[in-house]
């Protein structure tokens, strides 16, 4: 797979550090939108960095679209997204949000 798109631009660098984190290898191709647009539309006719080339040619654009692609190639044990919160750890924070404490009322009460 190869990353195009200059890593001056937070998305790219978003894109491949994350890349490395989840071990996934990039080639990476230095185009910029600007200074090589044509370059970049023969790769990608929308214009838009980052973009990722897949093996079997598909492009991909978006950063958070292309790590959600790299994350589900890297599968769940090596993800870097926090772990989904459970129901019950749902319901405690928000009767613990809705709750006050007397200290609490007392004050908002003067």
């Amino acid at each position: 797979m190869k990353l195009i798109g200059m890593l001056d631009s937070p998305y790219v660098r978003r894109v491949a550090i994350s890349a490395k984190r989840l071990g996934i290898a990039l080639e990476h191709e230095s185009v910029s939108v600007f200074r090589t647009f044509e370059q970049f539309r023969q790769i990608n006719p929308v214009v838009k960095a980052p973009t990722l080339v897949l093996d079997d040619g598909q492009v991909l654009m978006d950063s958070t679209l292309i790590i959600d692609y790299l994350e589900a190639l890297a599968g769940p044990e090596r993800t870097l997204m926090p772990a989904p919160i459970c129901h019950d750890a749902l319901t405690r924070c928000h009767d613990d949000l809705t709750c006050t404490s007397p200290k609490r009322t007392n004050s908002m009460q003067k």
